[in-house]
């Protein structure tokens, strides 16, 4: 019987290698579903001019509601811009695979250098080896922000050009019913905004969108 021993350990140890392996395959094969969010008060779900307002479910909560595979950094503050973000952006480390910028509402509103910064936040995401979205701006009630389109077609080149996934946010279905205020989305419109946004993450990482949600209630 003793002779047999020596065989049945190195078959144990091969069996136990081999199973180690498998683990840390599988922990390696692991997707990379991390998102970073930078954005003013319509990314934030802020409306009315403060903090103490926010819709029911922020588009960070409603983002991780139907796309629960991502892990979410939210860095949304109200009242910011791209040409303010900027200089403090670019000494960011940027550890998350994907990194939403949703600026430009308020650089039109206060007709801020809004190009310039756009483009300078998309060349650091990029130097990062990380993947840049650019929302766009999202539609107003007439009125509320004159240059809302000229900026949002600055958006369009400025993401074209650095190779970044455009959502286009303006291209949402929009009723003004579906705005708090002048310029911030109620709860419907913010929702599809984030629809559009979790469409555009699907196309970056798939497996992200198709990883375990979940099980429906009653299963």
């Amino acid at each position: 019987m003793r002779k047999h021993r020596p065989a049945v350990l190195r078959a144990l140890s091969h069996i136990f290698g081999l199973t180690l392996a498998i683990s840390a395959g599988s922990v390696a094969a692991a997707p990379d579903c991390t998102v970073a969010l930078w954005g003013d008060s319509i990314l934030y779900g802020g409306f009315g001019g403060s903090l103490a307002n926010r819709i029911k479910e922020p588009p960070a909560a409603a983002l991780k509601r139907i796309r629960p595979a991502w892990t979410i950094a939210d860095f949304s503050v109200p009242g910011d811009s791209a040409y303010k973000r900027m200089p403090t952006f670019v000494m960011q480390p940027m550890p998350s695979r994907v990194v939403a910028l949703q600026y430009g509402i308020n650089d039109a509103g206060n007709g801020y250098e809004y190009e310039p910064a756009l483009r300078a936040m998309l060349d650091h995401v990029k130097a990062a080896g990380k993947t840049p979205i650019v929302t766009g701006l999202s539609q107003v009630k007439p009125g509320g922000t004159p240059r809302r389109d000229e900026y949002h077609a600055i958006a369009r080149r400025a993401a074209e050009d650095a190779g970044a996934v455009f959502a286009d946010w303006g291209s949402v279905p929009f009723n003004a019913a579906d705005m708090a205020d002048d310029v911030h989305p109620a709860q419907a419109y913010s929702a599809r905004l984030v629809q559009r946004l979790a469409i555009t993450l699907d196309r970056i990482a798939p497996e992200c969108a198709r990883a375990t949600r979940p099980p429906a209630k009653g299963r």
